[in-house]
């Protein structure tokens, strides 16, 4: 007995001690599949995306829709969310083991699950939905078919996005830590190499601009196709672009990636699991002014002092190096996938000490904004607050004002550049010019872009100001809506007979503060229309709504500033 307890201690002690160190070992044999084919992979556990890492896997579903889904281990249904973007329509089952398994992008629901959730959305006659579900309202058995795969919310193509979330911090682990897909031996790949001088007194080739330099190489062997040796001085940073696309562009994504210099740890970063708190730090992680010009998802070695990401560790002065000797330096990236295969890049830079320390130019901008204050800018026209940790780093903020385009109502007020990221709302508030009292509830401020073109961002009319939050820096004025929406009929009209039919389509759309909106009824009754966001098209599938003979469906949608559009027709079953 007193052997058994202490094996058990020594056990709990070692575990612990694992997770001490994030060796943190999962369960590979507790869940299937949640498909009945090969597992292969058209998006991977932490890729770096625009304002987001990715949080799950994208299974391929052979192109199409339709596909069983299966519950991957006993547990409940735990959370249904049914929106027009994002997941589209999502599934959550809670499983005993401490993990949370999510289905997303579904085309629909099986067996009692799509019963529950069309209950739901008659009970709060709404598509849209996200709800808990107590334990025990809808349980599931390991291998029990739960939904069919779609292409449902934001989703580019048909495929499931599948997650496993700590049950406890709902912080979401790499399903492939579980044994979901059959271990490769391809190592990562490594395209691209980046030098970043950090300062004024820093250079790369005796220039004061970052150098982008091609790498090649096979086999997990890497080099970089510049014939001279890299010559830096003062204070750089690096970065890589790595992928881990296989044959037939699959993936299985970048686990880790070390850099070290001279055989030392300068740099770590492991992506295994992390917390939707910390998904918009992908922006200070990636380069992003080489993302928004060129597209290029270099990530840099480089820890911003506002980056509160959990994935770095072995970091030293934020990976930041300081070359000032005369010496050649040998510099090593290695980037590891989820199954342990490595891709190496060597290369070599040669320090020289700094050219004479240079005056700190005398910053004659707008102002200087901090990550670690509240920041109030307010020039004639205009307020804008940007609240403490909304930036990385410390930002040298620039603004200009233009006079109002056409259909304007205030100036075009010029904030930053949209190079840089903000990583929470702003408040921004515009002053109106010339808006006539009749139209103030219909004024928005808009985001202008390039050729013109322009974004609501919403906002509220008071004491001559708009207000609104933004979450971008970029070019802004105050617009008027004084349009309805349309509704365009796709496959019905007024006494059209639809015997042969099973179903309604609509087009909905609107020119400028966007749907806000929509309610579809038959005889009077609400009616169960699904909206899906890419096609801006509602679909009703007839069910017991739709009765034998006369029926009078009627549409109504309004737009973000009260804007409404109302449909009706007589449909003959």
């Amino acid at each position: 007995m007193r052997k058994a307890l202490r094996h058990a201690v020594l056990c709990l002690l070692a575990m612990l001690v694992s997770q001490a160190y994030g060796q943190v070992t999962y369960p590979k044999n507790y869940f299937r599949s949640p498909v009945s084919f090969n597992v292969t992979l058209a998006g991977s556990f932490g890729e770096i995306r625009r304002n987001h890492f990715h949080s799950g896997i994208d299974i391929r579903t052979e192109g199409v829709q339709g596909k069983p889904i299966y519950a991957i281990a006993d547990g409940y249904v735990s959370r249904v969310n049914v929106s027009a973007g994002g997941f589209g329509k999502a599934l959550y089952i809670t499983h005993p083991n401490g993990y949370t398994s999510l289905y997303g992008h579904l085309r629909s629901y099986a067996g009692a699950i799509a019963v529950w959730v069309n209950s739901q959305q008659y009970k709060n006659e709404s598509f849209a939905l996200d709800t808990e579900v107590p334990a025990g309202v809808l349980k599931v058995k390991k291998g029990d078919l739960i939904a069919y795969s779609g292409n449902s919310g934001a989703s580019g193509g048909p495929h499931l996005h599948f997650e496993i979330r700590d049950a406890k911090t709902q912080e979401i682990i790499d399903p492939l830590f579980f044994g979901f897909m059959q271990p490769d031996d391809i190592p990562p790949r490594i395209a691209w190499l980046k030098v970043y001088p950090m300062d004024d007194n820093s250079m790369v080739n005796f220039a004061g601009k970052a150098l982008l330099v091609p790498a090649s190489g096979s086999g997990g062997n890497f080099s970089l196709k510049l014939a001279d040796t890299i010559k830096v001085s003062g204070n750089i940073i690096f970065g890589i672009e790595p992928s881990d696309i296989t044959e037939g562009g699959l993936k299985t994504g970048v686990y880790s990636i070390q850099l070290s210099v001279d055989g030392e740890t300068i740099f770590t970063q492991t992506m295994d699991r992390f917390a939707f708190a910390e998904t918009r730090y992908a922006n200070s992680l990636m380069d992003y002014p080489a993302f928004v010009q060129q597209k290029r998802k270099i990530q840099r070695s480089y820890v911003a002092p506002n980056n509160r990401l959990s994935v770095y560790s072995e970091v030293k002065n934020r990976g930041v190096l300081t070359f000032t000797d005369r010496k050649a330096h040998r510099v090593q990236y290695v980037v590891k996938d989820v199954f342990g295969n490595a891709a190496r890049l060597n290369f070599w830079v040669r320090s020289h000490p700094p050219a004479g320390s240079r005056p700190k130019p005398v910053y004659t901008g707008s102002q200087l904004f901090t990550y670690k204050e509240d920041n109030h800018f307010e020039r004639d026209g205009i307020r804008f607050d940007v609240p403490k940790e909304a930036l990385y780093e410390e930002l040298p903020f620039e603004y200009e004002v233009t006079e109002a385009s056409g259909g304007s109502y205030a100036q075009v007020h010029h904030l930053h550049n949209n190079l840089t990221p903000l990583h929470t709302f702003c408040s921004l508030s515009i002053k109106t010019r010339g808006l006539p009292e009749s139209l103030a509830g219909k004024a928005v401020i808009v985001q202008v872009f390039p050729g013109n073109k322009r974004s609501s961002v919403g906002g509220k009319y008071s004491e001559g100001y708009v207000t609104a939050q933004i979450r971008e820096f970029g070019n802004y004025t105050v617009m008027v809506d004084v349009t309805p929406p349309v509704i365009r009929p796709v496959n019905v009209f007024n006494n059209k007979k639809v015997a042969k039919q099973n179903s309604i389509l609509v087009k909905i759309s609107d020119n400028l503060s966007g749907i806000k909106t929509y309610r579809g009824t038959l005889n009077g009754r609400w009616i169960l229309m699904d909206f899906d966001a890419k096609s801006n098209q509602l679909t009703y599938v007839f069910d017991q709504m739709m009765k034998p003979g006369k029926n009078i469906f009627v549409l109504t949608v309004t737009d973000g500033v009260g804007n409404s559009t109302r449909y009706e027709a007589t449909l003959n079953r």
